[in-house]
Order: C-alpha cells, then sequence, then structure tokens
C-alpha cells in the first residue's frame, strides 16, 4: 500500500524543478548570446586600416595628369629666296646648339656678296682718286699762292718807292694811286687763293666722310649677306628638339619662310588634362604643385584651352623654376591645382572607403572592439584628405580600408 509523500518533499521536488528549469533557460539564453555574438559580422583587426579624423587647415584640390614640354619654340625662317639642298636632320631628332638642321642653295646670295665686294673696291679706288686729285688741286693752288705773295711783295716795294719819290716831287699823286690799287688787287688774289685751298680741304672731308659713309653702308650689307650666307646651311640656336623642318628637296622657300622649328630644352613647362567635369573649378592664376619622383614643384595655372575634346580638359601650367635641373622633356607628372583654401576644417584621410562622388556616405566609425556604420556628409576633396561636414567628430576613428563588402552590416565586431 502506497504511503502519501508529504508536502514538504512536494515542495522541495517543485523547487529542484524550478531552478533545474531555471538555469537550463539561462544557459541556453547564454549558449545563444554566444551564438549570435559569434555569428555577427566581423572584420580582423590586421586586414583593415583605422585613422583619425582631426582638424586644421584644408585645401582643396583638383588633380591632373600633366606631361613636361618646353615652355619656347625657337622658329628659323629662310634668310632669302632659295632651294632646299639637303635635309640635314629629321622631325624629332634632338640638336645641339650650333647643329646644322638643313642647307639651302646659297648661288644668289654669293652673288650679292661678291656684287658687296666689287662696289666696297670701286669705292676704296674712288678714295685714292679723289685723294690725288685733292693733292693736285691744293699743290696747283699753293704754287699760286706762292707767286701771288712774290707779287704782293713787289707790288709793296713800289708803292713803297712811290711814296719816297712823292716827297721830292718826282711822281705824281695817280701813280701813287695805281700803286695802292696794284698793292690791293695783289692782297685780295693772295686771301682768294688761301682760301680756295681752304674750301678745297673742306671739300675734301666732306667728300671722303660720303665715300667712308658709303664703305660703311656697303661693309653693313656685307655682314648681313655673309650672316644670310651663314644661315643658308641653317643651324639650330639652342639646344632642343626639331619639332618641324622643311623636308622637300628641291622646293623654292621664299624670304622669311619658315624652315624649322626647334623645341628650346633649357625651361619647361607643364601641359595637363583633367575630366571636364573639374573645368568650373579652374580657372588662370590658381596656384599649383607639380610632383614627380620626390620632388614637389610651386607652379601656377598660365592658362586653360577653350575646347573640351572627348571629355579631357587640356591647361598649361607654368613653373616658377622651369629650369630645375631634373626636368626632361616629355616626363609624366601629377598637378595639384589648389581651388580653395580653409584654414579650419574637419578631416578625414583619403582612402578606399570612399568610392564615389556626392556628398553622402557610409563610414565605419569604430568604439572598443566594434564598428558601427554611421552616415557621413563629405564637401570638397583634397589631395590627402576630405573635408568632413556632417557626421562625423574631431577625434573619431574611422576605417579607412574598402568596406564595400560590409555595408549590409550596421554593426562589425573587430577581432
Amino acid at each position: 500500500m502506497d504511503r502519501a509523500i508529504d508536502s514538504g518533499e512536494r515542495r522541495r521536488r517543485v523547487w529542484r524543478r524550478v531552478v533545474v528549469t531555471v538555469a537550463a533557460v539561462a544557459g541556453l539564453v547564454v549558449l545563444l548570446g554566444l551564438a549570435a555574438d559569434r555569428l555577427r559580422p566581423s572584420v580582423r583587426r590586421a586586414e583593415v586600416r583605422f585613422a583619425t579624423v582631426e582638424r586644421g587647415s584644408f585645401e582643396a584640390t583638383v588633380q591632373a595628369l600633366g606631361k613636361l614640354v618646353p615652355a619656347s619654340e625657337r622658329v628659323l625662317s629662310s634668310p632669302a629666296e632659295a632651294r632646299v639642298v639637303q635635309v640635314l636632320r629629321r622631325t624629332g631628332e634632338r640638336l645641339e646648339a650650333g647643329e646644322p638642321i638643313l642647307e639651302l642653295d646659297t648661288g644668289e646670295i654669293q652673288l650679292r656678296l661678291d656684287g658687296l665686294a666689287d662696289k666696297l673696291a670701286q669705292n676704296a679706288s674712288d678714295k685714292v682718286q679723289q685723294q690725288v686729285q685733292h693733292e693736285n688741286k691744293v699743290a696747283g693752288l699753293e704754287s699760286q699762292i706762292e707767286i701771288q705773295q712774290l707779287d704782293l711783295e713787289i707790288a709793296r716795294y713800289k708803292l713803297e718807292q712811290a711814296r719816297r719819290l712823292d716827297g721830292d716831287g718826282l711822281v705824281s699823286a695817280e701813280e701813287i694811286k695805281q700803286a695802292e690799287v696794284t698793292v690791293r688787287r695783289a692782297e685780295i688774289g693772295l686771301q682768294r687763293s688761301k682760301d680756295e685751298v681752304l674750301s678745297a680741304r673742306r671739300g675734301q672731308e666732306a667728300s671722303m666722310r660720303r665715300l667712308e659713309l658709303d664703305a660703311e653702308l656697303l661693309r653693313k650689307d656685307r655682314r648681313e649677306i655673309e650672316r644670310q650666307l651663314e644661315l643658308a646651311t641653317t643651324r639650330s640656336p639652342v639646344a632642343g628638339v626639331l619639332t618641324w623642318v622643311a623636308e622637300d628637296v628641291g622646293a623654292t622657300v621664299a624670304t622669311g619662310e619658315i624652315i624649322a622649328r626647334i623645341a628650346d630644352l633649357r625651361s619647361f613647362r607643364v601641359e595637363a588634362t583633367v575630366a571636364d567635369a573639374y573645368a568650373g573649378r579652374l580657372e588662370a592664376g590658381q596656384p599649383a604643385r607639380v610632383q614627380f619622383a620626390d620632388e614637389s614643384l610651386a607652379a601656377t595655372v598660365a592658362s586653360i584651352r577653350p575646347t573640351i575634346e572627348s571629355g579631357v580638359l587640356t591647361f598649361d601650367v607654368a613653373l616658377e623654376r622651369p629650369d630645375h635641373a631634373t626636368l626632361r622633356h616629355n616626363m609624366r607628372v601629377d598637378v595639384l591645382v589648389v581651388t580653395e583654401r580653409k584654414p579650419d576644417a574637419l578631416l578625414a584621410p583619403r582612402g578606399p572607403y570612399i568610392q564615389s562622388g556626392g556628398l553622402e556616405h557610409q563610414v565605419f566609425v569604430v568604439r572598443g572592439d566594434r564598428a558601427f556604420r554611421a552616415e557621413v556628409r563629405l564637401g570638397q576633396s583634397g589631395h590627402s584628405h576630405f573635408e568632413v561636414l556632417s557626421g562625423l567628430g574631431e577625434g573619431d576613428q574611422i576605417v579607412v580600408s574598402d568596406m564595400r563588402a560590409h555595408l549590409h552590416a550596421r554593426e562589425l565586431r573587430i577581432k
């Protein structure tokens, strides 16, 4: 016969069941929590990069690709109408200063030079002839002066003798008057001859100056023709690259016609290109930096091409040191054009966590061992930082690695 269980024992059994049930439920909750934590999306700390949001000065920049090209180009013109005899260098070849480029027919120039030589010889002959004629004329005048001086002395002697005889009453007043006229006539003739000598000498000096001026003009023309003759074998005035040359052998080129172009390699400028989407942010005069290898050179936007081709805008950049020793023709460089400067801004480092343009972006902010997805509004971009408009604060740590694979998660565990 069964014995009834007392009430105390029943209560103890009920409590044991309750404790076991609660313990089982609690264990299950813990297990479910642990499982949920392990199932939460996560990333390894060693596989991602982190950065801190800072405050500081900010430069908004537009990055463009550039190429170094010569800052200037020398143009050679034909010194005279001539025929192309031989092309010595071809387009694209590098040239040293003084190196010949092409040869022109010099026949006509040589004829002109020979003609000037004949004129100079004639000028020299005219000088000699003029000098001989002058010396003969002066010699004749000087002989005449000597005779006139003797005549004057005789006339004066006769006048003096007549005056002595007049005191004795042996000559008439008319004879004395005649003697005085004779002396006066001899004095006038002598003075006239002396004046003729002076005039002849002045005339000779004027004639010689005229002949010398003619000779100097002829020598100047000869130097110009000799220069043209030298230029007929066209030589590069500077070290550079031949960008164009008249290559048609036998063709006639007119005086002043361009026959070669040489790019000067002593100084450079940058020819830069950028997507046309940035056209509205660029303008002449903006500061810029040209970067290549370990160099960064100050520069300025010099001009912007008026046309856009295939979605690409081209602009020219002037270097502050266009003759920098490391610059080379056709070298590829990066150009950073500073479009705006702000002395105080919130800055987030550039990185692959920002994948597209626009203002709104998804960024993971780190809190302890968790990374939480946040809506962030970015402004302009610089060379190394983005401008943060909202969604982040100074000192926030963010993930700057490519997080596209985790954008579906609102929270990530960092292991």
